[in-house]
């Protein structure tokens, strides 16, 4: 038996992209873990479609993970600025579908003439094929590379969004006449609850994606207990079978090393995360127009945005815009290195997750993973990521929020004491708890099944 990873999603990512969202996060540091315990043996390979998507060919993965680790250690501004908004220009670019993007990003990052760009622009329904796009952080990938025969047995597992660059339905029929089992993983099911959170062609991708892709999957995962229930609400709405999820243990990060100098001067409170309408960075505008009205300025940290730009912000950024960023007790670092947003977690007093709901809350667990408590939204699966250790408010509550933020700020020891206990009992899985996870529901591996675990947070510190 041989596991494939289907990374198309992630190749077409990080092809227009530097900085990962939650999900490319997810199955980006699961697929180095399951690498690094079976991709020795055979076991475990990776692959992506062909061109026209017939059939499937095979992917060296430390190529691919050379070049995503060189796309994401490109230069950023180290230090938080008061952000400017997007160009009208930008905003538009937005919009454009992805065979679009890809190439005028690739332009706009590079320097071109008028004459690239307009080559650019006729290759770019070339280049939005899957296989076209042949190149991530500087690495090339050969697309000549073996095809592969499925074999009775073998699965296929694609654990990032592929809604993005669909399935033929076709092509998956021909995979299940080969023999090979269907592995699809839920992070979160926002389109189709949310709509009015996403893109236009974000949810008419994701319905297709629910309609036309799950019903093959043979399993399913999920990243949360909340994620599954929703998942099976959704695709039970959408009148189509679909396998019950198993819930996988999310892993976090690492923050091993030396500490490093603070590359914010001032106090500050971080809030991580892509600036889009979802995330509620409305609500922690209002909240430090509200503390900065009741407390002294100097008694006022900044509130340090981390994230790249999504979208539906258009009114948040000219809110800031016009209020000067609070004279600067707003600012932003769009799109931090690894290193960036470690150091940021490390200089931070506390940080603040205020999103509207989410399938998981990955900045959750990072924040604590740094030994940093969360003022936290307690929607969605953001209490399964925090557990115990943050400190929970109703996002559509801003005044619930700011009393929260305000009573860490005048007290000190509270802070130290939430501080102490992360120390002492958090405990989250790493991401070879995840892969390990993941290859025994799969067959490859002797473990509990994810499901029945207890909270991750539940085993003693070693």
């Amino acid at each position: 038996m041989t596991i494939w990873f289907d990374v198309e999603d992630l190749i077409r990512y990080f092809h227009g992209a530097s900085r990962p969202t939650g999900i490319q996060r997810f199955s980006f540091q699961t697929y180095r873990a399951v690498w690094r315990q079976a991709g020795a043996s055979g076991d475990v390979r990776f692959c992506r479609r062909n061109p026209g998507q017939q059939g499937f060919r095979r992917i060296h993965f430390p190529a691919l993970e050379a070049g995503i680790l060189a796309a994401g250690a490109r230069a950023h501004p180290p230090v938080p600025t008061v952000a400017r908004s997007a160009s009208p220009l930008a905003r538009a670019a937005r919009r454009l579908p992805l065979q679009y993007r890809l190439p005028l990003g690739v332009l706009a990052r590079a320097g071109g003439t008028a004459a690239k760009a307009t080559r650019e622009l006729a290759l770019a329904p070339l280049r939005g094929d899957p296989a076209r796009i042949s190149g991530v952080g500087g690495h090339q990938f050969d697309l000549q590379g073996p095809p592969i025969t499925f074999a009775p047995g073998d699965w296929l597992v694609n654990l990032g969004a592929p809604w993005t660059s669909p399935y033929n339905p076709e092509l998956l029929g021909a995979m299940r006449a080969q023999g090979c089992g269907f592995a699809l993983l839920a992070h979160d099911m926002i389109p189709a609850l949310f709509p009015e959170w996403c893109t236009q062609t974000m949810v008419q991708d994701f319905s297709t994606w629910l309609t036309d892709v799950v019903p093959h999957a043979d399993q399913m995962f999920a990243v949360s207990h909340n994620t599954a229930k929703d998942f099976l609400r959704c695709a039970a709405g959408a009148g189509k079978p679909a396998a019950r999820p198993l819930v996988l243990p999310v892993g976090a990060n690492d923050p091993a090393g030396q500490p490093s100098p603070r590359i914010q001067p001032n106090p500050y409170v971080l809030m991580v995360g892509t600036i889009e309408a979802r995330k509620n960075h409305h609500a922690m505008m209002r909240v430090w127009r509200r503390l900065l009205e009741d407390l002294p300025r100097s008694a006022v940290p900044d509130l340090v945005f981390a994230g790249k730009l999504g979208w539906l912000t258009t009114d948040l950024l000219e809110q800031l815009r016009n209020a000067a960023w609070f004279g600067g007790k707003i600012r932003w670092v769009e799109s931090p290195s690894e290193a960036q947003l470690a150091n940021l977690y490390q200089h931070c007093e506390f940080s603040v997750f205020p999103s509207f709901y989410e399938g998981w809350g990955l900045p959750v667990t990072e924040s604590l993973s740094h030994g940093k408590t969360v003022v936290a939204s307690n929607q969605g699966a953001i209490p399964e990521s925090g557990g115990e250790f943050c400190l929970y408010f109703d996002p559509d509550d801003t005044g619930e929020a700011c009393a929260l933020i305000r009573d860490l700020l005048e007290n000190p020891a509270r802070v130290a004491a939430l501080e102490a206990r992360i120390r002492t009992s958090f405990c989250p899985p790493a991401w070879g708890d995840t892969a390990s996870a993941l290859l025994a529901a799969l067959g490859l591996a002797q473990q509990s099944s994810p499901a029945e675990q207890q909270s991750p947070y539940q085993r003693a510190k070693g």
